[in-house]
């Protein structure tokens, strides 16, 4: 029986708080973590996005050796002696299984991948892991977190959500019952699963962890202090009939259609509609009371294209009325561009006690709120760019990729290697 972990992220505020650990690993192997995941791009969203940015922290770590578990097919040879080369993290196939969905393949790793830990994440791609644990003699199970079904489902725009969300929050509880550590992404779901898992605290480990910076894609960008006749606003989200009202896809629209906004040269750019959507999406936003000559959307766009659409507008908005974290919005603010985001989300509470992080928070579903929000940065957006670099910088400091990794490790350790130094 072990006690209950609770990893906040205040207590990475500065680095004495991690203890020195010279010579821990000196006489010891690697240890050997695999992540399973569909892919080693973003293609598949915030999860992708999440679970190559763990790797290749956790790859810097000198006593760790990182390997990436894909469908076969799911990365070209070409890109995977890039990321070996880049990171040393290996990418290995998870062969074809004929009749088993492609997700489930990697419940089928090969005999010759060693591994101490296994990484999965949520429903889709953490069931794997209790089936892998049992095969690889001596594996350890690491189930990461990304939402909270129930609180998602209440917006979700397809049949019979309430019990969809029921359903796959009992299958994400049942998972992290099994697992041997669940990490929580961010401060709101960590709250909800110490509070879904608080009958089992003294038998399951919990540690959160808080996404830091994107420094190594949008960390070289500098925002220009010149604005353009019309105020972009970035809205970036698929938008579709699941997604449209809990992504505040709606509130956003409506927000253009208040008096303060109407006419008055600002421009809503939406990014991520489902390809071949664009029309349907624009004509559902339209519905809402925006101007067409006020409106943009864009289909999906590829990675090495955010930077481009992250340097063009003025500010990114994440108006969700619900929100596990928040990624879109964290890669924004990593490339210093101003941005706004829901009270209900993950994102949010990471920002509250951190400078100048309050003003980015709209904590409403009221277009007018939003409305009052968006102009208000338009006002003062020179001044806006110099308060997001002292954001960004404050960020850094309290929610630092290597100190986290440095905890994770540790706690990975003495899971595979009993109680003692790493």
């Amino acid at each position: 029986m072990t006690l209950v972990f609770l990893l906040q992220a205040s207590q990475f505020t500065t680095s004495p708080e991690v203890p020195e650990q010279e010579g821990l690993f000196s006489d010891s192997a690697p240890l050997k973590v695999t992540l399973l995941g569909s892919e080693w791009g973003s293609s598949a969203g915030g999860l992708s996005t999440l679970n190559r940015e763990l790797a290749i922290h956790l790859s810097l770590h000198p006593k760790v050796k990182v390997s990436l578990l894909v469908p076969e097919g799911a990365c070209n040879d070409e890109d995977k002696r890039e990321v070996d080369e880049k990171y040393g993290i290996t990418v290995v196939d998870a062969k074809k299984r004929p009749g088993y969905d492609r997700l489930d393949w990697l419940s089928f790793p090969p005999e010759d991948l060693s591994m101490n830990i296994v990484v999965g994440h949520g429903k889709k791609l953490g069931k794997q892991g209790q089936v892998i644990r049992d095969v690889k003699s001596s594996c350890k199970w690491v189930q990461v977190v990304h939402t909270a079904p129930e609180d998602l489902a209440k917006y979700k725009g397809y049949s019979e959500p309430i019990t969809e969300g029921e359903k796959k929050h009992e299958v994400e509880i049942e998972l992290c019952k099994l697992a041997d550590l669940v990490v929580p992404v961010g401060p709101k779901l960590k709250e909800d699963y110490c509070s879904f898992l608080r009958r089992y605290e003294k038998d399951l480990d919990i540690l959160a962890i808080t996404p830091g910076l994107f420094e190594r894609e949008f960390g070289d960008l500098e925002q220009s202090p010149n604005e353009s006749s019309d105020f972009k606003v970035l809205l970036c989200c698929r938008g579709d009939d699941e997604d449209f009202e809990l992504k505040g896809c709606d509130i956003a629209a409506k927000a253009f259609a208040v008096e303060q906004l109407k006419g008055k040269r600002f421009h809503l750019v939406f990014v991520g509609a489902p390809d071949g959507k664009q029309n349907e999406i624009m004509e559902k936003l339209l519905r809402c009371g925006i101007a067409k000559d006020q409106l943009t959307v864009r289909g999906f766009i590829q990675r090495e294209k955010m930077k481009d659409l992250l340097c063009e507008v003025d500010l990114a908005i994440m108006p969700s009325k619900t929100e596990g974290f928040g990624l879109v919005a964290l890669e924004a603010l990593s490339a210093g561009l101003p941005i706004l985001v829901g009270g209900n989300s993950g994102f949010a509470r990471a920002l509250e006690n951190i400078l100048f992080g309050e003003s980015c928070i709209v904590d409403s579903n009221e277009p007018t709120k939003w409305a009052e929000a968006i102009g208000a940065v338009r006002d003062k957006h020179g001044k806006r760019l110099e308060e997001i670099k002292v954001l960004r910088k404050a960020y850094k400091e309290k929610y630092s990729w290597e100190r986290q990794c440095e905890v994770l490790v540790e706690k990975m350790w003495t899971m595979v290697h009993g109680t003692g130094s790493i």
